[in-house]
């Protein structure tokens, strides 16, 4: 302020979110410092409180193909609708465009959750009542709330919140992670995803300008491969997700290779998107096929150097077979080493294994509880 300089704050590896309120793995190790520099501590908080509230670059936002002005769309909407939703099949895009929302606008509010899948979660024994406890702490600011007592939501009434719910099902869900809506401050917002209501794909340019930022690493159509491209991104119906995996498939490749994907593409009439990533996956080696499939039935949302100690004790080769399947973009690692994998990716991988055979103990892999107990406890395997 004194020598009237710009400062740009850049967040490498971490929500910005999470640096101004000093909570998650982030919050974790800012605490640690607390004993060797206790009287600095909050002159600390109050400056990364200010610099995560100044506009800057979020390095886990990138590769935003299209999404500027359905965000702005949506900002619009939400700025006179209290409740406002998200819908579309998997793979288009709508928590990409619910966390660039939640990370332009959260610090105009006392509290802020983006809680992600929700419907995924909700399965869990406890865990709609795991979800609300992780809500109501990051909103309140307090670690120590208890679900469902009503003095948390009559703390929460009184709040101008933002919370945004990844993946919801039902409206139920959203009762009863934050109670009454009617009971909310008029100037709190929440914003849902749900795959309950179709939503268009990319139009015919984004989807161009995602594809060759994948299949040629640039923004441009390489010109001796644009029929090609054409009839790739006619066939990944406009969808975000496959156009990422299909490019990502065909990069380097010979033009063969491209002609063939073509030919495959063009046998699956009702161009189930399923089919088209499966594209892929049939691209890759044994020891990836089998990494994949592992993720897809074992592994996604857990700790990767745990799942390469599992992989290298089964005889593959983690390493280099996780660091393609990320090249590949069927898998990525987020800033707290965990291994994610979208929603289709992983029914994909999960698919290929229940079609190995209608008999669950003649398959390779079991991870549904039910199919678990039928072969433990009768000796089907």
């Amino acid at each position: 302020k004194v020598y009237a300089q710009i400062a740009i704050p850049v967040f490498y590896r971490v929500d910005p979110s999470h640096v101004r309120k000093q909570i998650g793995s982030f919050g974790v190790s800012f605490s640690e410092l607390e004993e060797k520099f206790p009287e600095k501590m909050q002159r600390w908080r109050s400056a990364l409180t200010e610099a995560a509230n100044l506009s800057g670059f979020d390095s886990l936002q990138n590769e935003l193909v299209g999404v500027e002005s359905r965000v702005e769309e949506i900002e619009s909407l939400l700025g006179a609708a209290p409740l406002l939703g998200i819908w579309g099949i998997g793979g288009i895009g709508k928590t990409t465009i619910a966390r660039v929302i939640f990370n332009r606008i959260s610090r105009n509010f006392e509290g802020s959750c983006f809680l992600e899948n929700v419907r995924e979660e909700s399965q869990k024994p406890g865990g709609l009542a795991s979800l609300q406890q992780k809500l109501l702490s990051e909103v309140l600011k307090d670690v120590n709330v208890i679900p469902h007592i009503d003095l948390n939501f009559r703390r929460l009434s009184r709040r101008k919140v933002l919370i945004v719910l990844d993946d919801v099902t039902c409206f139920n869900q959203i009762e009863s992670l934050v109670g009454s809506l009617d009971r909310l401050l008029p100037e709190s917002r929440i914003l849902i995803t749900t795959r309950n209501k179709q939503m268009k794909g990319f139009g015919d340019d984004h989807a161009l300008e995602l594809f060759n930022r994948h299949a040629f690493r640039q923004n441009l159509v390489d010109v001796d491969y644009k029929e090609l491209s054409d009839k790739v991104i006619n066939y990944a119906q406009g969808v975000p997700l496959a156009l990422k995996i299909l490019g990502c498939y065909l990069f380097e490749r010979k033009r063969e290779v491209w002609e063939n994907a073509i030919k495959k593409l063009k046998n699956f009439l009702h161009q189930n998107i399923l089919d088209v990533l499966k594209i892929s996956y049939d691209g890759l080696d044994n020891d990836e096929k089998n990494i994949f499939l592992d993720v897809a039935c074992f592994f996604k949302g857990e700790d990767v150097y745990l799942a390469k100690k599992f992989l290298e004790a089964s005889g593959f080769y983690p390493e280099i077979g996780i660091s393609i399947l990320v090249d590949k973009s069927l898998i990525a690692i987020n800033p707290y080493n965990k291994i994610t994998m979208h929603d289709l990716l992983q029914e994909l991988g999960r698919e290929i294994v229940r079609q190995e055979s209608t008999n669950p103990g003649n398959r390779t892999r079991l991870w549904h509880h039910e199919d678990i107990y039928e072969v433990l406890a009768y000796n089907r395997g």
